[in-house]
Formats: C-alpha cells, sequence, structure tokens
C-alpha cells in the first residue's frame, strides 16, 4: 500500500537528517568506546601486577599526547576544508598523512632520548621502537576519524573505534600472558595496524574516489599559507585543551591533597561528557555546512534543536540529581562535588554558544578570534581557580567555569546571532566575516 504524502511528509520531517545522524555515529562511537575503555581497565588490573598497570597508563598516555600533538590540527582542517577539495582530496589526504607521521616520529624519539620515558618505556631497542611505530601508528589512527567525518562517513567512525576497542580488549589477557610488563601497552596498541589498513583501503580505494567524482575540481581549498595560518590557530586552542586539565589537576593536589582530585574529577568528567556530545554535533554542522553552503540556515537551524534538546533536559535533570548520582560513587563525592557538578552543568550553556559560534569562525576563515578566546578563557580559568580555592576549595573550578560562561555569552552570544541572521540571504560562506568588535 503507498503512503500519502501526508503521511511521506510527516515521515520525512520525524527521520532525522544527516546532520543528527552523523552527530548520533560520533556519541555511539565516543560512548562505546569509553564504555569498554572501562571494562579493558578493569579486567588489565585483575590480571596484570598493578605496577604494570601503572606504567603502562602512563605509556599509553604519553603515546596519546604525542600523536595529538603531532596531528598539527589537520583534524579540524578535513572536516572544514575537505567537502571543497574537490580532485585535491587524494593529494590533501596523503601531504597530511606523511607530514604527521614524521612529526610523529621525531616528537616520539626526541621524547625518548630526552629521557622522559624512563620510568614507564621498556629500556631496550625493541621496545622503545614499539613506542616509536606506536605514536606514527595512533596519529593516523586517529586522524582517520577526521577524513571520515569530513567525507560525510561518520557511521564507519563508530564501526571502526567500536571493533578496535573490542579487540584490544579480546586480545588483553593473551598479551598480559604473554609479557605481564608491556602486555597492555601491546594489547592497546596491536589492533590499530589492522584498523589502519581496513580504513586506509576504504578511503583510498572507495570513499575519496567517489568524493572526487561526485564534487568535480576544486571548490575552495585555500592556499598553502592559508591553511598554516589555520592550523596554527587551532594548534594553539590544541596546546591549552591538552594542558589545563593536568595544570587544575596539579593546582588541587598541590592546595587540597589527592582526595580532593578524586571530588573534582568526577563531576568534571560529567559536564565534559555532555561538552564533548555538543561538539559532535558541531562537527557535524561544519560539514553540512562546508557540504552544502546554500543550505547553511537549515543546518544552523538543526543544529540549534540539537543541541536545545541535548542540553536543556540533560542540565535540569543533572542539576537536580547531582547529590544522588554522585551518591553511587560514595557519601564523600556527593557532600563535596554537588556544588560544582551544578555550576559546570550551568556554564555548559557558554559551551554551547561557543561550539556554535566555532563552525561561523571555521566557515569565515576567522580561527583566531576562537584561539583569542581559548587562551584567554584558559588564563581566566587558572587565575580563578588559584585565588579562590584556598577559601573555597573544588568549588572555585565551578566559579571559574561560571565566569568564563558569563564573558562567553556577552561577548560570542551577539556575534554569533548576527552571523546567524547573515545566513538568510546570498550565499553564506561569501558572508562578511564577523569578530567580536
Amino acid at each position: 500500500m503507498t503512503d500519502s504524502p501526508t503521511t511521506s511528509n510527516l515521515r520525512s520531517r520525524l527521520q532525522p537528517g544527516r546532520l543528527v545522524q552523523n552527530a548520533i555515529a560520533l556519541l555511539i562511537s565516543t560512548g562505546g568506546t569509553a564504555v569498554i575503555g572501562v571494562v579493558f581497565w578493569a579486567v588489565a588490573a585483575h590480571l596484570a601486577p598493578t605496577a604494570s598497570v601503572g606504567r603502562a597508563s602512563a605509556e599509553i598516555a604519553a603515546m596519546l599526547l604525542l600523536a595529538n600533538l603531532s596531528q598539527l590540527s589537520y583534524g579540524s582542517l578535513f572536516e572544514r576544508f575537505l567537502p571543497v577539495a574537490g580532485d585535491l582530496t587524494r593529494d590533501f589526504v596523503k601531504r597530511a598523512y606523511i607530514t604527521t607521521t614524521s612529526l610523529g616520529f621525531v616528537l616520539a624519539v626526541g621524547y625518548l632520548l630526552l629521557g622522559f620515558g624512563r620510568s614507564f618505556v621498556t629500556p631496550n631497542f625493541e621496545w622503545r621502537a614499539l613506542f616509536v611505530i606506536a605514536v606514527i601508528l595512533w596519529t593516523i589512527f586517529a586522524l582517520q576519524d577526521s577524513v571520515l567525518i569530513g567525507l560525510r562517513a561518520s557511521k564507519w567512525v563508530a564501526v571502526e573505534n567500536i571493533a578496535f576497542a573490542l579487540a584490544k580488549l579480546g586480545l588483553l589477557p593473551a598479551c598480559i600472558l604473554i609479557t605481564s610488563r608491556n602486555g597492555i601497552f601491546v594489547a592497546w596498541t596491536a589492533p590499530v595496524i589492522l584498523t589502519i589498513i581496513a580504513v586506509t583501503w576504504y578511503l583510498f580505494k572507495k570513499r575519496i574516489p567517489e568524493h572526487m567524482s561526485e564534487s568535480g575540481s576544486t571548490e575552495d581549498l585555500p592556499s598553502t599559507r592559508d591553511l598554516v595560518i589555520l592550523a596554527g590557530a587551532q594548534y594553539a586552542s590544541l596546546l591549552s585543551a591538552v594542558f589545563m586539565p593536568s595544570l587544575l589537576t596539579l593546582i588541587v593536589i598541590q592546595k587540597l591533597g589527592p582526595v580532593s582530585v578524586a571530588h573534582f574529577i568526577l563531576p568534571t568528567m560529567i559536564s565534559s561528557g555532555l561538552g564533548l556530545f555538543c561538539w559532535s554535533i558541531v562537527r557535524s554542522f561544519l560539514v553540512e555546512a562546508s557540504h552544502e553552503p546554500e543550505a547553511l540556515r537549515h543546518h544552523a537551524n538543526s543544529t540549534i534543536r540539537a543541541l536545545t534538546v541535548v542540553l536543556v533536559p540533560s542540565v535540569v535533570i543533572g542539576y537536580i540529581f547531582a547529590p544522588q548520582y554522585l551518591r553511587i560513587f560514595g557519601e564523600s563525592y556527593a557532600k563535596d562535588g554537588t556544588s560544582l557538578m551544578r555550576m559546570l552543568l550551568i556554564s555548559l550553556l557558554g559551551t554551547a554558544v561557543m561550539v556554535f559560534y566555532s563552525t561561523f569562525a571555521w566557515l569565515d576563515k576567522r580561527v583566531w578570534w576562537m584561539t583569542g578566546r581559548n587562551l584567554a578563557s584558559s588564563a581566566i580559568q587558572l587565575a580563578v581557580v588559584y585565588l579562590f580555592i584556598g577559601h573555597h576549595g573544588i568549588n572555585a573550578i565551578g566559579y571559574a567555569a561560571l565566569v568564563n560562561s558569563a564573558i562567553t555569552l556577552v561577548v560570542f552570544l551577539p556575534v554569533a546571532i548576527r552571523r546567524y541572521r547573515k545566513t538568510t540571504s546570498g550565499p553564506p560562506l561569501d558572508a562578511t566575516p564577523l569578530a567580536p568588535s
């Protein structure tokens, strides 16, 4: 039986658009890997000596840090410019792979030669070489996610990451049995090889050729100079994001002790998780707006609705039930962390405005405004925390988040609204860029 036009239109409206579908895929990827990651470390803690778990966690953290630094913000560049790279797509991706893996090799070798890893990397050539190779592989592994996202194949990000997480969990017992000292690290890194092979085949044999045939000639790929400027701005933001959690932890442990670190980490993880989902939505917004600039207003409206649907109930429910949720982990968590969690949840309003504005900053190639905000935000946060932590404990982190959120709303909300209104007429990407005055 054929549906009536009214039924077909209703069904079409109820079906999530590509933007929302891709955002959901990224959320599934993040949430699924996080859950499997918890299981991975729980199994490791039961099978391996405590010292081995500690060394492995430090080695993996170092590997991830070096891999993130090696990516040179190509991830953001892919999500913004792969949609318009046209017949330069293949060369764009290849050049990024060569540049980032070369830097990964240099950073990993330098890291070991300077002695930073001597307390947890096994001191012989074979295991040090494995560490260097792992940094290079992880650089490609992480970069491939952004290639998939930029080419509107986000569903494969979830498949790739969850398959990798399950594979490392499955390998863990055997690897620990073979080498209890390095088994955790081997289990964590070995599946990356097959994952990279599979995704590389899919990208270069299928998805990239399809994208090049669909888009034809290059549409709007910036010059190398412009790419370097944009990458530099994003890289500065990356450095801030990488080091801020460590600096806050150091301040808390110095001023309040390790117990307070545990009490502030949990509320921070909860709010960061919601913030991460906001970024998942906005990453999809950037890709779709780059692919379809003529539909920028439509994609902006979809993004606003998605952010509202996710944040409003999450913040309201989280605010009301914060004590009950934290009490699951212990009475002390609820007593000391409830106020902090509530303040961090409220501050997500500023986060939503900032991530929404960030898409327009990338579309208009004015990323330095966003970078300036991020660096200023980090400086303000550190200053407020350091000044007030002695009197207000971990709640100083919440006060800092609220101050940053308020500043963001005052400065960037009017800018985002003005830029949004400019999408009503003419090609959106040709609009005059706006910056905070």
